[in-house]
């Protein structure tokens, strides 16, 4: 069988590259073909062009439509990524190619363009961003407080809520109401990046990682809004310890650590229980009850002087024992076929990862005619069985 060539724009390629900020040798690591091999495909002297199916491989791994291959340039939507200040805690000497935190980035942005111009195509008003004007001194607990009203989160819902996942939606959508795009990125470990701020004048953008769990997720979100509201653009991996090389960092964890368990609503709590010696089981009781994660409820306990270092240190081993425990048992149980099969929920799934503009705009579309079926499970990659049920939900907000 003939070898068939695909005769993309080797320009365009270059240009992708350049602007998302893909390195060769990130290529090569992704899709298994050699350097030598993408510095020719991208070489305009060399009559070297990969075949179809090594094209499409790079187009998928720079997320970028095949077609897209075969533009020009001055075609292709495709925005230079903004510059960072690079907050993140990584070991000593450890160094890394950021072309996947590049590719997020990028995703974050086309997502948020597909929203604008879809609702301008549609003729719907999106939401006018509003932030307060907070100073450079401000303490933590005054912006935490500006933060929970002016966003509108309230205790009593949080302690009504069932589960972490309603209060990360609840969350999400409070922040989303002020014109601010919050959407989950994909591809990239917890421990590289948690968290994304991406500030402009008009539509700043929060990007949470995906992989990451529901309360982490809901910290990530207030972490990156003082970001935001500090008019700044950060990657940060670090969403709970207070010990961080950065006094930004520590500043943002300490706000999102007062708004999520305001010290007020802490003491309230173990004083009305008549707790005065703390326990694991404590901790997890604050933790459902704040739907927080076990260390942040721990940290909490330790900056408002519950905890004492030694404390602290000895909860947060425990806690990090048993979930290294349970992980290895969840691993065994899997190969020894003993895994508890629950059927994944794509329709939930899609709802947690996508803005909740987006998923508005989604139904709108779909009940307008502006989008089919089949645009809708194309664009959220999910089977169109699933589309009915993730409009249902979407449809409750």
């Amino acid at each position: 069988m003939a070898r068939v060539t695909a005769g993309i724009n080797k320009e365009t390629l270059s240009f992708i590259c350049s602007q998302i900020g893909i390195t060769i040798e990130f290529l090569s690591k992704k899709t298994g073909y050699t350097e030598e091999h993408i510095r020719l495909w991208m070489d305009n002297t060399e009559d070297v062009f990969p075949t179809i199916n090594q094209a499409k491989c790079i187009a998928k791994v720079l997320k970028v439509p095949f077609a897209g291959l075969y533009m020009n340039k001055e075609h292709l939507p495709i925005k230079k990524i903004p510059s960072f200040r690079n907050l993140r805690t990584l070991p000593y000497g450890f160094s890394m190619d950021d072309s996947v935190l590049n590719l997020a980035v990028a995703e974050l942005i086309r997502y948020h363009d597909f929203l604008t111009s879809s609702q301008s195509e549609m003729d719907i008003v999106g939401v006018p961003l509003s932030l307060p004007i907070i100073s450079d001194d401000v303490n933590v607990s005054y912006l935490a407080e500006i933060i929970r009203v002016f966003f509108d989160i309230e205790l009593e819902e949080q302690f009504k809520l069932a589960s972490s996942r309603q209060f990360y939606l609840y969350v999400r959508q409070k922040i989303e109401s002020k014109g601010i795009f919050i959407h989950c990125f994909t591809g990239v470990d917890v421990e590289i990046a948690r968290g994304i701020s991406i500030y402009n004048d008009v539509a700043p953008i929060i990007g949470i990682n995906e992989n990451d769990r529901y309360p982490a997720k809901t910290f990530s979100i207030i972490h990156e809004l003082v970001h935001i509201m500090s008019r700044q653009s950060t990657l940060c991996n670090e969403m709970v310890a207070s010990f961080s090389s950065s006094n930004e960092e520590v500043f943002c964890n300490a706000v999102a650590g007062e708004v999520l368990v305001p010290v007020a609503s802490l003491h309230a709590y173990l004083t009305a229980k008549k707790i005065t010696h703390i326990s694991l089981e404590d901790v997890e009781t604050l933790a459902s009850r704040f739907n927080i994660s076990k260390e942040v409820i721990i940290r909490r306990l330790l900056d408002t002087k519950r905890f004492t270092q030694d404390e602290y240190d000895t909860f947060a081993d425990e806690i990090r024992q048993n979930f290294l425990l349970e992980r290895e048992a969840e691993k065994t149980a899997r190969q020894e076929g003993r895994e508890k099969q629950i059927p994944r929920n794509v329709s939930r799934e899609a709802v947690d990862k996508y803005s909740p503009s987006i998923c508005k705009l989604l139904l709108i579309g779909f009940s307008d005619g502006y989008f089919s079926r089949q645009e809708v499970s194309g664009f959220l990659g999910i089977k169109e069985k699933h589309i009915p049920k993730f409009l249902a939900e979407v449809e409750k907000w």
